[in-house]
C-alpha cells in the first residue's frame, strides 16, 4: 500500500497505479461525505457525484499543497461537488411537471420501518434549506464534523459556518417540530425540543 505522498506523487506523473490508489484511497471517505449530505435515499445521484468528486479532484490536483491532507482534501472537493448538484438540482426543479420517480430506500438489516421513515422525512426536510445550510447541516450533524473542520470544507469562517448552523438547526427543528414522526424523535433526542 502507498502512502499518500507516493499516491500524489504517482497521480501527478500520470501512472496508472496511483489512479487506482487514489481511488482505494479516497472512495470510502467521497462517498460518506455525499451521502451525508445527499441521503443515502438518493441512489440516481450518488453514484453521479462520486464520479464528478474524482474527476474535479484529478482535475484540481496541483491545488493540494500539502499530501498528507489527502483525505480532507478530498472530502472538501466532495463536499463542494455536493452542493454544486443541490444548486443544479434546485435550478432545474422548475422543469418538473410531476413528481419524480420514488426509488425504493436503502435500508440495512435490521432497521425498523420507523426508523426508515424517520430517515426520508429528515431528508426531506434537508431538501427544502438552501445549499449552503444544508451541507453546514449535514457535515456538523449527520457527519459529526467538528466546527473547524465544517468552515474548512465549505470555504468560509468560523463564525460564517456557526451563523449556517445557526439558521439550519433553527429551520430544520421547526420543520420536525411540525411533523408527527420527527417530533417523536427530536423528544427523544432532547437536542431541538425547545
Amino acid at each position: 500500500m502507498h502512502d499518500d505522498a507516493a499516491i500524489i506523487d504517482g497521480l501527478r506523473r500520470g501512472e496508472m497505479w496511483a489512479k487506482a490508489a487514489f481511488f482505494d484511497r479516497s472512495a470510502p471517505h467521497i462517498e460518506r461525505i455525499v451521502k451525508s449530505i445527499l441521503g443515502h435515499h438518493k441512489h440516481d445521484e450518488i453514484a453521479d457525484i462520486i464520479h464528478d468528486t474524482f474527476v474535479q479532484a484529478l482535475g484540481s490536483l496541483q491545488n493540494l499543497r500539502d499530501p498528507s491532507s489527502l483525505v480532507g482534501w478530498v472530502q472538501s472537493v466532495a463536499a463542494h461537488t455536493a452542493y454544486k448538484a443541490i444548486r443544479a438540482r434546485r435550478a432545474r426543479r422548475w422543469l418538473l411537471f410531476w413528481a419524480p420517480v420514488e426509488l425504493p430506500d436503502v435500508t440495512a438489516e435490521g432497521v425498523t420501518p420507523e426508523l426508515t421513515e424517520a430517515y426520508r422525512r429528515t431528508y426531506e426536510l434537508l431538501d427544502r434549506l438552501p445549499a449552503d445550510e444544508r451541507m453546514a447541516f449535514a457535515l456538523r450533524f449527520i457527519e459529526g464534523l467538528e466546527l473547524n473542520q465544517v468552515a474548512e470544507m465549505c470555504d468560509v469562517s468560523l463564525a460564517t459556518i456557526k451563523r449556517r448552523l445557526a439558521k439550519a438547526e433553527k429551520r430544520f427543528a421547526s420543520a420536525a417540530q411540525r411533523d408527527n414522526i420527527l417530533r417523536e424523535w427530536l423528544e427523544e433526542g432532547g437536542r431541538w425540543t425547545s
